[in-house]
């Protein structure tokens, strides 16, 4: 009965989705424009690379050698076999679902049980050093020092998930013989095709939440929402409005009033929780038997970890920092997304050929 309702509601909802996209189909247009140009620009040159790079570390077994200077960190308070640390190195620095795809993949390869993928999914998570500096230190407090302290709360309390979801478990043994290293160029090239795989996958999903953005906005029911939460916060309805929309797309945090010390510690939750979009991101690159109830859990719980961190390290690190109201400045970059169009194209007729080679085996 429970599952016959839930297929209503989506049934219902999808039709309704598909009658506003007719109804807005100019803004909608606009917004999937838009959200293309960011990927072009901004999400393929940032991300593509370390996809690829990502996933080769898997697939050669180099995880595990860079792994081993943090052996003691990985057992004793991690409570995972010390091969693994990479995997929250690596998904710390590289951007939000890069570690959920190194699980993904290390799963699918029978390199790690499905209870401790489920439990490094939890605290695998994080925007990255380069994004958060960017998009909160820089473009929000011009402050490179504020967007690292922004980064140390995120991933002090990924730390801290990290120590909470390993307690009670046993110490995990000493890591067994280092598996054997793979640096074959048929790995780097299957690893070609999964980090453009991913890439789609990403791109594909910020495009359609563009869209929902899009309909929400141009409905009403984006100012409703807005409004409420701007008379339950106290904050204005301007900020108010950019929190709504980075809990369902991240960028949309830049939005965010642009000087407001009070501000710090809501960017610090807001990236923590990463927004819903990013949440699917992860949803997509999950094998279908990794449970993602435990990861959602502890995104909400990082929410008020990372807030209250952030309070704390502003008020240590930053004691007599005071923000006023900046001028403003507009950057004006002339980038061109052809030089992304051709590594996408070329992307696409190396999976092409990778493809007609498989099916001539078969």
């Amino acid at each position: 009965m429970r599952s016959k309702f839930k297929n209503f509601i989506a049934g219902v909802l999808t039709v309704f989705y598909m009658v506003l996209l007719v109804v807005f189909v100019g803004d909608v247009g606009e917004a999937v424009l838009k959200s293309l140009r960011v990927c072009f620009e901004v999400m393929i040159p940032s991300l593509y690379a370390f996809m690829i790079a990502s996933g080769f570390v898997v697939s050669s077994n180099l995880y595990t050698v860079l792994s081993k200077p943090f052996g003691l960190v990985s057992r004793y308070i991690f409570r995972i076999p010390p091969e693994y640390f990479s995997v929250f190195l690596i998904g710390s620095i590289g951007g939000y679902p890069v570690g959920a795809k190194l699980l993904s993949e290390l799963y699918d390869n029978g390199k790690i049980d499905k209870d401790t993928a489920e439990r490094m999914l939890s605290y695998c998570y994080l925007a990255g050093p380069a994004f958060i500096c960017g998009i909160a230190g820089i473009k929000l407090f011009s402050s490179v020092k504020i967007g690292l302290i922004i980064f140390a709360s995120i991933i002090s309390s990924n730390l801290i998930i990290a120590a909470v979801s390993g307690s009670g478990r046993p110490i995990p043994p000493r890591s067994a013989a280092a598996a054997k290293l793979d640096m074959s160029a048929e790995k780097l090239i299957s690893s070609v095709y999964g980090g453009a795989k991913g890439m789609f996958s990403i791109c594909a999903i910020i495009v359609f939440f563009s869209t929902i953005i899009c309909i929400l906005d141009k409905s009403g029911a984006l100012i409703f929402i807005s409004q409420k939460a701007s008379d339950l916060t106290g904050m204005k309805y301007s900020d108010a409005n950019a929190a709504v929309r980075a809990v369902i797309e991240i960028s949309n945090i830049s939005s965010l009033s642009r000087g407001d010390r009070s501000l710090i510690p809501l960017a610090a939750s807001l990236l923590s929780f990463g927004g819903i979009c990013v949440l699917m991101q992860v949803r997509g690159f999950l094998n279908e038997q990794l449970s993602t109830k435990r990861f959602y859990f502890f995104r909400v719980f990082s929410i008020f970890i990372s807030y209250f961190l952030c309070k704390l390290y502003v008020e240590v690190f930053e004691p007599g920092y005071v923000l006023t109201s900046l001028p403003s400045r507009t950057a004006v970059r002339q980038s061109s997304p052809i030089p992304t169009l051709f590594l996408l194209i070329m992307t696409i007729l190396l999976l092409s050929n990778i493809s007609i080679e498989k099916k001539k085996k078969v």
